[in-house]
């Protein structure tokens, strides 16, 4: 059986990376994975997309991945996410309201995006969908982008459905309420999974808020803050506690942890009072910006639950180019690649596709120009062997033709010959019928001459100047 591969290339706020993995036998295998840092504080979306693609092609050129037909995953901040609920009918008949209901909860026209969506969850009654939307240009600028860099996107991902798979592939049974928190740079996703599905929801809070905090406290530009907060948080800046710094760091990190454990805390309240009464009994965190410190402390005190760091990575199998330590340094920032990658293996995922259809439709075509060109080649090549035939079988008539105007060429010389010597044959035939007359006859002769002579002596002063002997067949007997 042959090994199904994805390469997935993931756009997030802070960084760029590109992941191959392989499944074989229902086991995920990664196979190459490259992470790239792009500059903090790109927060106009064009700008970011630019240095964004720009370290895709990087990574690229470097390591040879031109041509790789490529899932990308969008992050959450570029995407338009709502919840729906609609009634649980027939799928045709659902996905018609479900486009009904998209006309009133995206606020741009739907020609001006490109939007799916996707079932989490059913009561039996009603279904609860998920719906994205991302603008038509800049879908069409990432897809273009990616092309410009040497892939060929199939399709554009919604990260914040990715942590969720990522969480069933790492063994999380479907028994247990659990709330995964993925704190980025830019945005927090947070994923309930249980029994009777999943409930997915994004908050604006990020990292960069606090980087943010920082450099309006300190004066120092955006780049200058997130360089002191990373240092100082993964213990690569050491600064005394007389520094300002450490006191601008620790209020503005409070104030983060505060306000996103507060948010967390609402979604939390506003979920229970739904119908399904959903209440998590695990929490799993993860992206970088988990990692600042207090953030576990004061989550376990608000919600009454000690959270874990979640690290799917942990349940893949490393490929020979991929080096453990390596991975285990960017655990933080795979859950969301190896959710997508989960599609391999697991027997029933969730996800969207919002790449513009042309280019989809084009990325489709380029795959099968070289299985096009082939055919092609094969049908211009289908007469060849019926032309070779025909010009051996040619070659061979002509050869043949030629021989025999060769022989012909000396059947007429012999047969020039022939009638030279048989004109020679009837000349000398004439001679020999005339000579053989002479001898069959030369008695005759005698008795003629002596006749003659006896009549020229009977007759006097006669002189004989001519003679003339006539032939006659001797008249038949009686």
């Amino acid at each position: 059986m042959s090994q199904k591969k994805a390469t997935i290339v993931n756009l997030a706020a802070s960084h760029v990376s590109i992941a191959v993995f392989g499944s074989d036998q229902g086991s995920l295998e990664l196979q190459q994975f490259l992470v790239e840092e792009i500059a903090p504080g790109q927060t106009n979306d064009d700008e970011w997309l630019g240095s964004a693609v720009n370290a895709v092609a990087d990574l690229v050129q470097a390591h040879g991945l031109a041509g790789r037909r490529v899932t990308v995953i969008a992050p959450s901040f570029l995407l338009l996410q709502k919840a729906l609920k609609v009634p649980q009918v027939e799928r045709e008949r659902q996905a018609q309201i479900v486009a009904f209901e998209a006309q009133n909860a995206i606020p741009y026209p739907l020609n001006e995006v490109n939007w799916d969506s996707q079932v989490m969850a059913s009561d039996g009654v009603e279904a609860e969908v998920l719906l994205f939307a991302l603008r038509t240009e800049v879908a069409a600028r990432i897809a273009t982008l990616i092309m410009g860099a040497g892939l060929r996107p199939a399709s554009i991902q919604a990260a914040p459905l990715l942590d969720s798979q990522a969480f069933l592939l790492a063994g999380g049974a479907a028994t247990e309420e659990v709330l995964i928190v993925n704190v980025g740079a830019r945005s927090t996703t947070l994923s309930f999974v249980g029994p009777s599905g999943a409930n997915i929801q994004s908050a604006n809070i990020g990292g960069n808020l606090l980087t943010q905090g920082v450099s309006d406290n300190t004066g120092e530009p955006f780049a200058n803050a997130e360089a002191v907060k990373v240092g100082y948080y993964s213990g690569v800046i050491h600064l005394p506690e007389s520094d300002p710094k450490v006191a601008v760091l620790q209020a503005n990190a409070q104030s983060f942890i505060r306000r996103l454990t507060q948010d967390i805390n609402r979604r939390l309240i506003n979920l229970k009072r739904g119908a399904a009464g959903r209440q998590p009994t695990r929490i799993l965190l993860t992206g970088r910006g988990a990692l600042i410190p207090g953030l576990s402390e004061q989550l376990s005190e608000t919600l009454r639950l000690p959270p874990e760091l979640f690290d799917p990575s942990a349940f893949l199998r490393l490929g020979k180019n991929v080096s453990a330590d390596y991975v285990q340094h960017h655990r933080h920032q795979i859950s969301e690649v190896i959710g997508e990658a989960a599609r391999l293996v697991l027997p029933q995922t969730a996800g969207v596709n919002l790449i513009p259809r042309n280019i989809a439709a084009q990325v489709a075509f380029d795959a099968r120009k070289p299985w096009l060109i082939t055919a092609a080649l094969i049908a211009a090549l289908a007469p060849l062997p019926v032309y070779l035939a025909y010009s051996e079988a040619a070659s061979f008539n002509a050869d043949q033709v030629r021989e025999l105007k060769r022989r012909q060429n000396d059947l007429n010389g012999h047969l020039s010959s022939l009638k030279t010597t048989r004109e020679q044959a009837n000349e000398l035939r004439a001679v020999s019928t005339q000579l053989e007359s002479v001898v069959l006859n030369q008695a005759n002769w005698s008795t003629a001459l002596a006749d003659l002579q006896a009549r020229v002596g009977e007759c006097k002063n006669t002189w004989v100047e001519e003679v003339r002997v006539r032939r006659e067949a001797k008249a038949a007997a009686p």
